[in-house]
């Protein structure tokens, strides 16, 4: 990765600064940009230049972390720095790419940047799909359905849904009822368009409209569950 970050630091306790200072400064592709104690200073700061990633405390006076993520609609990565565990849950609501628990030491730190190099890689890797809008003609998934063989077009499938040995392959036009697990179509779908978000349901990644507390509606109205297990990714591929 090319691209140098730029980064900022919110946090109400000058220790914590000097310590993500001492940590920044041994990363080239790492660059603080300002520091702030209050959120309300950082965000006006962010409304006049560009940010990459954030390190954020959670427990601040006047507004806490959460409810300044909140409050933006374009949030940057953002690093959660707290001494506190509880908010860990609902910090995935967030474009939070991770979570540090104060006092943390170099090898989590590091554990950390690693996280969002990665994130930054796999939104370079992901750009021109989102920028098109749109599954190139050819990507298409072949399906048997009472004895014919059809082609669908990856960019027309909204979900997928298993019904019993069977899936439902729901597209603009109407649904297909083929005999093939729901494993195995996901196995010959693209990974960087669909997602599973529960053991019965993948969904196209572009027509997720909303994702609210358990559930998510696509941009038919359709909504579905999110199972536990699949949630956190679920928000982190959302929010690239």
């Amino acid at each position: 990765m090319g691209k140098v970050l730029k980064c900022i630091i919110i946090d109400d306790e000058e220790g914590a600064h000097l310590v993500l200072r001492y940590y920044i400064k041994d990363l080239k592709k790492l660059q603080l940009e300002a520091s702030f104690y209050n959120p309300v200073e950082a965000m006006d700061y962010m409304y006049r230049n560009p940010v990459d990633l954030i390190f954020l405390d959670i427990n601040m006076p006047g507004m806490t972390g959460l409810q300044m993520l909140k409050a933006l609609n374009n949030p940057p990565l953002v690093i959660l720095t707290t001494a506190y565990t509880e908010y860990a849950l609902e910090s995935y609501e967030y474009r939070v790419v991770d979570y540090l628990v104060k006092p943390f030491d170099t090898a989590r730190f590091m554990a950390a940047m690693d996280n969002v190099f990665n994130r930054f890689r796999s939104i370079a890797g992901l750009s021109e799909v989102k920028d098109s809008a749109q599954v190139p003609e050819v990507a298409s998934l072949i399906l048997k359905v009472d004895g014919d063989i059809i082609k669908v077009l990856l960019r027309d499938i909204v979900h997928v849904q298993s019904w019993g040995n069977y899936v439902k392959v729901f597209t603009d036009e109407g649904h297909y009822l083929s005999a093939i697990t729901t494993s195995e179509i996901e196995q010959k779908l693209d990974k960087k368009l669909f997602i599973r978000i529960h053991k019965s349901h993948i969904v196209s990644l572009n027509r997720i409209r909303k994702i609210s507390g358990g559930q998510l509606e696509l941009g038919n109205g359709t909504i579905l569950p999110i199972g536990n297990t699949y949630k956190r990714e679920l928000l982190e591929a959302f929010q690239l």
